[in-house]
């Protein structure tokens, strides 16, 4: 038992000389080892690798400086705009107080010198955050200088550079814009207008007259005969002047006539038109398919003028480009056409009237959908009766005495508008020629033989022109112009010059390499 714990005290008395070795050895070493010096490395800390550096920094912010070796001594050229303070053996501490620029000098335990040019600008965070909420499409940046600011970057549509030039200017009183409109501010607008009319028109009466020297009687409840220009005895009007006469009872050996008119009508009409236009953001375009017609307007004392109205299919549309493939639209389509049947005499001058049906109307939607204006139906009917007193009331026998008009007309409008953003074509994607550049005349054989009175100007093989100068082999005339005769190509018609691929590559040009398609 003794022994055993001899034993013991022995074992823990190794184990303390040991331990207080190892303790001492380990502080000699650390005396003697060189300090390590550690940098670490943040986002507000700034590694010095080279003599000289450039650094930015904004009003009140700060960095820390760190260089491998100890620091023993540093100089700030101007105070008042950087302060500079040590924080460890090898960092310094700078920050900004004032927009300016300066120099910090530091040198290191060899007496090397290491400078980094500051630039302290001014904060201009919180207008940028505002832009960057306000504008999320936009990639703007805010320099201030002095009084004033400078504002660049990119933004989608024309309208944000307003908005983003009126925010600046709540923070800086002037502002310098350098702002970029990116991306297509063209727009293309599909417009198809279509209409059905339906017309029904039902018409019947009779108009009985008779004239001689010496008597005089019109009974024209059918508005067929114009009686205004009839004297007693005199001559009645011819057949011709009759009003939309279908059945006509004419004695002209006799002193009686009878105009009988008949009709019944079914119009089906179909109007469709599909202008197309291209503007640009914010600026108006128009396009108008028609005419204009003339009419006389009588001004008094026997005088007259001329006035012209506008008809046929406009389409008037505003574009704002809002954002990335969306589309505001300001449109209106219109359709104007004569209308005879409210036309008005004056002074024996018939003045003509028009129709028109548009829709003025602001959509915001991307570009390619469509929107449709429907529901635009118009139903108009008409119902005359003229009768002669007393004979037209008769039943039955008052059909004879009175002329009965039913006319209907329906008419169903639809538009739809599909805006698509564009840009020019490059010159390589614009085709060749255009309508009426791949054709021309005949000769003499086509037009007197055959009757063409226009062929293309790619003959290919036909001889039949051979004496007029053009080519009778291979490719024959190209763009409307001739081949002289006696022109002759090589295999296949290929005309000299050409190009052909082949399974070598064959440069035309600089970075433009021919070859053969790969089956």
């Amino acid at each position: 038992m003794e022994t055993t714990r001899l034993t013991a005290k022995i074992s823990a008395a190794l184990l303390l000389v040991a331990t207080l070795s190892g303790a001492c050895l380990n502080h000699a070493e650390a005396q003697t080892a060189p300090v390590r010096l550690i940098s670490n490395e943040t986002p507000v800390s700034h590694n010095i690798s080279q003599s000289v550096e450039r650094l930015e920094m904004l009003v009140k912010s700060s960095r820390i400086l760190t260089l491998e070796a100890r620091i023993p001594k540093f100089q700030v050229h101007n105070e008042e705009v950087l302060g500079a303070t040590p924080v460890s053996q090898n960092q310094i501490q700078i920050f900004a107080k004032t927009p300016g620029s300066t120099q910090l000098n530091l040198w290191d335990t060899e007496d090397k010198l290491y400078t980094v040019d500051v630039t302290v600008l001014a904060d201009a965070r919180e207008v940028e955050g505002i832009l960057s909420s306000q504008l999320p499409f936009a990639s703007l940046k805010v320099l201030p200088v002095n009084n004033s600011a400078i504002i660049s970057g990119t933004v989608t549509s024309v309208d944000d550079v307003d908005r983003a030039v009126a925010i600046v200017e709540q923070f800086y009183p002037s502002v310098v814009n350098n702002i970029k409109v990116v991306g297509v501010q063209q727009v293309l607008l599909h417009t198809r207008i279509m209409e059905v009319s339906r017309t029904k028109l039902r018409d019947l009466g009779i108009d009985w007259g008779t004239s001689s020297s010496d008597s005089f009687f019109y009974s024209s409840p059918g508005g067929l005969i114009d009686i205004a220009g009839s004297t007693i005895g005199g001559a009645l009007p011819s057949p011709e002047a009759a009003l939309s006469a279908t059945n006509r009872v004419f004695i002209n050996g006799g002193d009686f006539e009878a105009l009988i008119t008949a009709l019944r009508k079914q119009d089906l009409v179909k109007f469709l038109a599909e202008p197309t236009v291209v503007a640009t953001h914010g600026r108006p375009a128009r396009f108008n398919v028609g005419g204009r017609v003339p009419y006389i307007v009588p001004t008094g004392n026997n005088a007259v003028t001329i006035n012209y109205e506008e008809y046929g299919t406009a389409v008037d549309f505003l574009p704002f480009v809002v954002g990335p493939g969306r589309i505001r639209l300001e449109v209106r389509p219109e359709v104007t056409e004569p209308d005879d049947s409210r036309a008005i005499s004056a002074a024996g001058i018939q003045v003509p009237a028009f129709s028109s049906r548009y829709v003025e109307t602001a959509v915001e939607l991307q570009a390619g959908q469509t929107f449709a204006i429907a529901g635009l139906l118009q139903s108009r009917t008409e119902a005359v009766t003229r009768a002669t007193p007393w004979l037209g009331e008769l039943p039955l026998v008052g059909m004879m005495f009175r002329r009965v008009r039913d006319e209907r007309n329906d008419i169903e409008l639809l538009i739809t508008v599909t805006p698509e953003l564009v840009d020019a074509m490059d010159p390589h994607e614009v085709p060749c020629g255009g309508p009426g550049l791949n054709s021309m005349q005949p000769c003499d054989t086509e037009l007197y033989c055959h009757g063409h009175i226009e062929v293309p100007n790619m003959l290919g093989n036909d001889t039949n022109c051979a004496t007029d100068g053009y080519s009778i082999d291979g490719f024959g005339t190209m763009q409307g112009s001739p081949v002289e005769a006696g022109t002759t190509y090589g295999p296949a018609g290929i005309p000299p010059g050409a190009i052909v691929p082949s399974d070598k590559p064959i440069v035309v040009g600089e970075g433009v390499t021919v070859t053969a398609p790969q089956e």
